[in-house]
């Protein structure tokens, strides 16, 4: 997805009834405003709720909030929601390590066409885009061998992709985007840069039935990156993941959990409650972001994603799941990174040899303070 995310997205939690219970520490002005929401609003939102055979509590922030402590005191929330060190800013060495300065790409020696600028965004999304960029980049390097085939979903004007296929001429890439002007930007860029192995496909991620060794998303909402997921595992593919918003799956045909690990102890209403919660972005204020509960919320977004990855996983995959650096590079900001164990689901790992995945830094975020850190700054 390309289309701007604000600094400080609500997403779908947005009625009265889910607003926090206690407005003091959000400010006065803050808790005004909850005040003057009209009593309609949230009328609609108990006819939505029963409309579902949802019975909250009168404060429904409660509800949630029951259901993240619930989750999180499973061995589901202790063992499989958990990151990993980024690569670009390494939390285990000092501040003065050069992990902490480091791209993946060299921006300013790629041909013309490769930057984001040249995708036609303004300057500080195409900085945000740069970073973005990187924080896919940082394990794809990692895991390329000559001869892959790689598609990025959902890829817009390539982002991703181009600046990869100039620096892996060895692979092959196809941009896959339902939308022909977005595509159409893209083959201007291509042919600035005069790439050679760069493909296009116009249509859905269903549509789409050739072989590929390795699948990208940045950004693609709600469902597209679960579809994105079940295709490369289809296909035995590894992935690289930055998901976009989960508010909205309610609508989807796909299962949810996505994990049969998760369904053991959620509903699918218990889910899309979650879902809800998790739809939400930070702030470059670091008051609002670390409000407590914009940190569960956020939290959320965390066993979400780990349920992404825990689907994977259950059809043999190696998962890591990582937060961006900077974090302020987009409210979107997790990363998961998927390695088939094996070419079959029935085979036994060491019938194949393994994709290389190796990180600089195999300690894991074990503390919260630690996860605040990469997760807001500071």
């Amino acid at each position: 997805m390309n289309s701007v995310l604000s600094s400080l997205t609500w997403g779908t939690w947005d009625d009265a009834e889910w607003a926090p219970a206690n407005t003091t520490a959000m400010g006065s002005a803050a808790a005004d405003s909850l005040d003057r929401v009209p009593q309609s609003i949230a009328q609609r939102s108990r006819r939505r709720l029963q409309k579902k055979a949802l019975r909250a509590p009168k404060n429904s922030q409660l509800w949630f909030e029951e259901l993240l402590e619930r989750v999180e005191s499973t061995s589901f929330g202790r063992e499989k929601a958990v990151y990993h060190c980024n690569p670009l800013k390494c939390l285990h060495t000092s501040r003065d390590s050069p992990s902490e300065t480091a791209t993946c790409i060299p921006w300013v020696n790629l041909p013309d066409g490769l930057h984001p600028r040249n995708g036609k965004l303004p300057a500080q999304r195409a900085s945000n885009k740069q970073q973005q960029v990187d924080n896919l980049v940082v394990f794809l390097q990692h895991m390329l061998r000559p001869g892959d085939e790689v598609v990025e979903f959902c890829a817009g004007s390539g982002y991703v992709a181009l600046p990869l296929a100039h620096l892996y001429p060895q692979c092959t890439f196809v941009l896959l985007d339902k939308k022909e002007p977005s595509l159409a930007i893209a083959k201007e860029r291509i042919a600035a840069a005069q790439l050679t192995n760069v493909k296009t496909f116009c249509g859905l991620i269903d549509e789409y039935h050739e072989h590929f060794d390795v699948g990208i998303a940045l950004h693609a909402c709600g469902e597209a990156t679960d579809i994105v997921m079940e295709k490369c595992i289809e296909e035995r593919a590894a992935y690289v993941l930055a998901p976009c918003c989960v508010g909205k799956i309610k609508s989807s045909n796909l299962a949810y959990p996505r994990s049969a690990t998760l369904a053991a102890e959620l509903s699918r209403t218990e889910y899309e409650v979650l879902a809800k919660a998790a739809d939400f972005g930070h702030s470059s204020s670091t008051a609002v972001a670390q409000m407590d509960t914009n940190r569960r919320r956020r939290r959320c977004k965390t066993l979400l994603e780990s349920d992404r990855n825990m689907c994977a996983e259950e059809a043999q995959y190696d998962t890591f799941m990582f937060i961006m650096h900077p974090p302020t590079a987009t409210p979107k900001n997790d990363v998961l990174v998927g390695v088939p164990r094996t070419i079959s689901i029935k085979q036994e790992p060491a019938e194949v040899a393994r994709r290389p995945f190796q990180l600089a830094c195999e300690d894991m975020l074990s503390t919260d303070s630690l996860v605040y850190k990469a997760m807001f700054g500071g």
